[in-house]
């Protein structure tokens, strides 16, 4: 996996309104993405939480009315969200598309790392209830273990990342990325699509900002 080592100081983000939200075009990777991989909640593609689905179908949601995600997109922390999932590939994950607001600071210009931990747990949590939770049943974070490898600065297209890496007993692991370009290994290209030469597909390879690992515990007893 490459990883840049650019620790520069951030580029003022674009104006922001008063709730904190950008107006800046979005990353070229981000139309890609969501020009080929399909959303997970086909009904709601720019507020997943709010998809139909339940624990009992193919497509169990595991938001309700009285989700966080709602509270944080209306304040502007976050906008253009697009959860997707790539199962064309020997890895399958989902994916989450988004951009952050000015105002989700630690220090100026850097995003709170509080916020970097909540994307990982909230798209590790998707990847369990798409990969395991039809076949058993639900499951909650147990730990999360983050590892922050640079400064994310504010106002920036991010992908987080995430996919089920063991399976042991009631115990699953998921590992999670937050990165500003999709895996070079994702869909893409892998330099075999007449469409996607190799240069483009490393030119997308991103920035990785933090990775870490979810364990998710089934609570379900065998």
């Amino acid at each position: 996996m490459r990883q840049s080592s650019r620790h520069a100081a951030p580029t003022p983000p674009p104006r922001a309104s008063s709730s904190g939200i950008t107006d800046a075009s979005p990353a070229s990777w981000v139309k890609v993405l969501a020009d080929r991989l399909p959303p997970r909640f086909p009904d709601a593609p720019e507020t997943y939480w709010r998809g139909v689905g339940s624990p009992g179908t193919a497509l169990p949601q595991v938001h309700g009315d009285d989700s966080i995600l709602g509270a944080l997109h209306d304040a502007g922390v976050f906008t253009r969200p697009r959860l997707m999932v790539d199962e064309g590939g020997h890895v399958q994950r989902v994916m989450l598309s988004l951009r952050t607001g000015a105002r989700t600071a630690g220090h100026p210009g850097w995003t709170h790392g509080g916020l970097t931990s909540l994307l990982m747990d909230e798209i590790a949590g998707q990847a369990y209830a798409h990969f395991v939770q039809t076949e058993r049943g639900l499951g909650m974070t147990a730990n999360l273990t983050v590892n922050y490898s640079a400064p994310l600065p504010t106002c920036k297209d991010l992908l987080v990342v995430a996919g089920v890496e063991k399976v042991d007993g009631r115990k699953v692991t998921i590992h999670v990325e937050v990165r500003d370009g999709p895996p070079n290994e994702c869909v893409l290209g892998d330099g075999k699509d007449d469409d996607v030469s190799d240069d483009e597909v490393c030119e997308t390879d991103g920035e990785v900002f933090a990775q870490g690992s979810a364990l998710f515990i089934v609570l379900a007893k065998d």
